[in-house]
């Protein structure tokens, strides 16, 4: 028994190491996501330096001697993270469960025990890969600002059993989902839009409750210090700037993360086991959106070039319907507009709503159908391709489907809360034009860089739907590109309207609105007109790499 368990280890160890590999290879030959990734970096990076700063100033405090508990908040946090990442890796692992990058693993003589360990332990460097340095920043910049610096490895080290722990937890919860998703029967599609809707409910949730300031809210989860768990905090101070001691109570606390551990990595050897080899095939008999899609009658026959663009339109909006995975993308709208709507939604009265909402339109008219139409078309793209002047007839129907689709809606938003947030008739009247002209241009805009950067390749995103997503760059130039024309839009519109001077008073206000909203337009125009030029030559010249 122990001879074969340590066999396991060792194999474990080997499959881990070629699951790194193949993820560190799969990310430095990809240009689009070092590009991303990049980006990312640079964009974060404020954020970065904001909360470091925050914590070297509490650092500050804590070393200077001023009185705060410490201890209590630590027992607390210890507590709430590893509730928060097993939640956050049990949805991580309901997408990774079905991921068929091990595929060809499960075809070997390994045996499931052995791939369970070395997956396990592959998600695990990844995990550190991407939790690690920021945690490390946080506690380093805390451990500078209180003078223990030994405070930094002896966390960084302390933590590692908590995130073994959260891991083991995520990955039985996500075997479990799985499980219980199939003996209920829900499909894939259903799968994913429960597990969207409750991931977007707790994030509102969190938003609406939780309060502004940060001190108040670790205050808050004081009554997670009684967990037992919680007392692990206690080996973590012991370098640090306030007097602790372990206890009996940090002795339980490691004994219950031992056995909690180790109960977890059993409960996975076993539930992974029936998980793969019991899982119908993704879009298979078993599945219900490969059963709806087998029904539907072939994507080609509506005929993209076939027929008007308008029906093209509707054959677009009737594709999106029976198969929505293919949107969900869009959650990244949702996510990185959350902020500004929950200030927004603070003050209903606010004349910022109506201008969110058509800001909101914008995106999604431009992201629903824009930014991947060469690899949203999948397997009619080859035809389109070899119709006379494909340009014209692909491009077009792109560009309308998302403004048809959220233009109504949006100005119906903007125009009830612009009632409610008592703007006059004129300024309603301005934001109405401003948001049908910024939902025209995000949408060309979308188009041009989607046929930039297409992505083929299906690959598994947040639910674990596995479709051919925009790219990283894609998503983030046209959130720019469309932000930053919404910023010259809204100043040119109605900053006239907030000064109080010759020439900006009474009708002159108005007229330089109306000059203001007339150049705005005249721009954005002929940016994207170039965008739809350079779309329709892009798909003209389109070949394979």
């Amino acid at each position: 028994m122990a001879g074969a368990l340590r066999t396991d280890l060792r194999t474990a160890r080997v499959v881990a190491a070629v699951e790194v590999r193949r993820s560190v290879r799969a990310v430095l030959t990809d240009r689009r996501q070092l590009l991303g990734f990049a980006l990312l970096v640079a964009a974060f990076a404020p954020v970065a330096v904001l909360v470091a700063s925050g914590s070297y100033v509490a650092g500050l405090r804590v070393g200077g001697g001023t009185d705060l508990p410490v201890v209590t908040l630590a027992r607390a946090q210890v507590t709430a993270w590893l509730g928060s990442l097993t939640a956050l890796f049990g949805l991580r692992m309901v997408e990774r469960a079905g991921d068929i990058d091990h595929a060809d693993l499960l075809l070997t003589t390994v045996r499931p025990r052995a791939l369970v360990t070395g997956l396990l332990l592959a998600e695990y460097v990844r995990m550190l890969a991407v939790l690690g340095p920021p945690m490390a920043l946080v506690v380093g910049a805390f451990a500078y600002g209180a003078g223990t610096p030994l405070l930094l490895p002896v966390a960084v080290l302390g933590v590692l059993p908590l995130l073994a722990v959260a891991l083991l937890g995520g990955a039985t919860v996500g075997y479990l989902l799985r499980i219980g998703y199939r003996r209920v029967g829900v499909g894939s599609g259903t799968r994913t839009v429960l597990g969207v809707s409750v991931a977007l409910g707790l994030f509102l949730w969190l938003n609406a409750a939780a309060p502004a300031d940060p001190f108040q809210f670790a205050a808050s989860l004081r009554p997670l210090a009684a967990v037992p768990v919680g007392a692990y905090a206690d080996l973590l101070l012991v370098p640090g700037p306030v007097s602790v001691t372990p206890g009996p109570a940090s002795l339980v606390a490691v004994v219950v993360l031992v056995c909690t551990g180790t109960v977890l990595l059993v409960a996975t050897w076993r539930l992974a086991v029936v998980v793969w080899y019991a899982d119908p095939p993704a879009g298979g008999p078993g599945d219900a959106t490969g059963r709806r899609l087998a029904r539907a009658p072939l994507p080609g026959v509506p005929g993209i070039g076939t027929g008007t663009t308008l029906r093209e339109v509707r054959w677009l909006w009737l594709r999106g319907v029976r198969s929505p995975s293919r949107f969900v993308h869009l959650l990244y709208f949702v996510f990185l507009t959350a902020p500004t709507a929950q200030v927004a939604l603070a003050h209903p009265r606010s004349p910022a709503l109506p201008v969110v909402v058509a800001v909101v339109g914008a995106l999604l008219a431009g992201g629903t159908f824009g930014l991947n139409p060469l690899g949203m078309a999948g397997t009619v793209l080859p035809s389109v391709l070899t119709t006379p002047s494909p340009g014209r007839q692909f491009v077009r129907p792109r560009v309308l489907a998302g403004p048809l689709l959220w233009v109504p809606p949006t100005l119906v938003g903007v125009v009830v809360l612009g009632w409610y947030g008592h703007l006059t008739l004129t300024e309603a009247a301005l934001l109405c034009v401003f948001a049908v002209v910024l939902a025209a241009f995000s949408s060309a805009l979308a188009v041009a860089l989607g046929t930039f950067s297409p992505r083929f390749e299906p690959v598994t995103a947040f639910g674990g739907v596995e479709t051919a997503t925009p790219t990283t760059p894609v998503l983030l130039g046209h959130t720019l590109g469309t932000g930053t024309a919404a910023l010259l839009g809204l100043a040119t519109v109605f900053v006239p309207a907030l000064v109080d001077a010759p020439p900006f008073v009474g009708r002159g206000t108005v007229l330089a609105q109306l000059v203001g909203l007339g150049a705005w337009t005249l721009l954005v125009a002929v940016v994207a007109v170039f965008c739809y030029r350079y779309s329709v030559g892009r798909v003209e010249t389109f070949v394979y790499e």
